[in-house]
């Protein structure tokens, strides 16, 4: 999609070099006033592997999916989860609830049906047990329907999401922290092999906090002053919140904490109302409990449109997944984003 999008555009990525960690892709056009109109610059874009990571902690298989959605369904409706979301946002408070709701509604009207369909079976032999068997057969067979559903619509990959976060926020998230030191290391290794004229990190989604830990990374390491001179960020759909708002997320904290000091990064935040599974217009400073730093707000805040005006209604209603990528999208009118990336001014 994203290659497709820049080819629109008259752009096409050249030579791929990776190294598991960061994939590098040098941007290429025939038309150089397109590149800053400065024919000896290069753009080049680094997408930064730790999906990986992710997956790695996410739930494989049916049955591991159910019992992480118990757990968070006791932490969020009984230990204050689910009203710390709404008042920073009701249509996140709603979304976090979507997976164990729809995990209950899909037991029971998988065993409403399964006693409905045993009812009307008037073969009773006690020994051969034949009442059970196809009550058994016809939950398991409803229950495989709904998983079916929720594969089809997002819900088991909003779940495996939620459940990523919350595992950060309630026990450790060493592991992440680990790649983002690598990546730290990396980029300070290019800069002082490839030096760039401007450098930006975007992240989406979850990879908003993946942002704040590696810019406040490159922040806090004294030789790369001059780099956070010409560092900008962009964040995307963040839900900074979802992780900052945990009592044990200190050391995300104290990430937010380092970008508020000199030198001050640019750091623009873009979400749309439309977007319920993000913290649209949230400052990620106040719903982490801190102070907002700077005499201006920061960062920089811009709410879009994402849901088309036509049907917006239903669209928000039942395209959710579809809405949250809509920000990388070309036909997106409210954001460019390959036009954020390759403006270096």
């Amino acid at each position: 999609m994203f290659q497709d999008d820049l080819k629109t555009k008259g752009f096409k990525l050249g030579q791929r070099i990776t190294n598991g960690y960061i994939t590098r892709w040098t941007l290429t056009t025939n038309e150089s006033c397109l590149l800053d109109n400065c024919s000896n610059k290069v753009n080049e874009l680094c997408f930064l592997h730790w999906d990986d990571i992710a997956r790695a902690n996410w739930p494989k298989n049916p049955l591991s999916i159910i019992l992480k959605c118990l757990g968070f369904a006791y932490w969020y409706f009984f230990r204050g989860g689910f009203n710390a979301y709404y008042k920073l946002f009701p249509g996140v408070a709603i979304c976090g609830a979507y997976p164990p709701v729809f995990l209950l509604l899909s037991f029971c009207i998988s065993y409403g049906f399964a006693c409905l369909i045993r009812s009307l079976v008037f073969i009773d032999n006690p020994i051969l047990h034949i009442k059970l068997l196809i009550f058994t057969l016809t939950l398991f067979s409803s229950l495989y329907f709904f998983w079916k559903i929720a594969n089809s619509i997002g819900i088991v990959w909003l779940s495996r999401s939620i459940f990523f976060t919350h595992k950060l926020g309630l026990t450790s998230d060493k592991e992440l922290r680990d790649r983002v030191t690598k990546f730290a290391d990396q980029l300070s290794f290019l800069e002082d092999n490839e030096p760039s004229h401007k450098l930006k990190i975007v992240g989406h989604s979850s990879g908003s906090f993946v942002l704040a830990m590696l810019a406040a990374e490159l922040h806090r390491r004294p030789n790369q002053i001059n780099l956070c001179k010409r560092l900008s960020l962009i964040t995307l759909g963040q839900n900074l919140a979802n992780l900052g708002m945990y009592e044990r997320a200190n050391n995300f904290r104290e990430d937010l904490e380092e970008l508020g000091h000199l030198p001050k990064i640019d750091w623009l935040d873009i979400t749309s109302r439309d977007d319920l599974l993000c913290f649209a217009g949230v400052n990620p400073y106040t719903s982490c409990g801190l102070s907002i730093p700077f005499a201006k707000s920061y960062p920089r805040m811009k709410i879009i449109q994402l849901a088309p005006l036509k049907n917006k209604f239903s669209s928000i209603l039942f395209n959710q997944f579809e809405i949250h990528f809509n920000y990388l999208r070309k036909n997106c009118h409210d954001v460019d984003f390959i036009g954020l990336l390759i403006n270096t001014k």
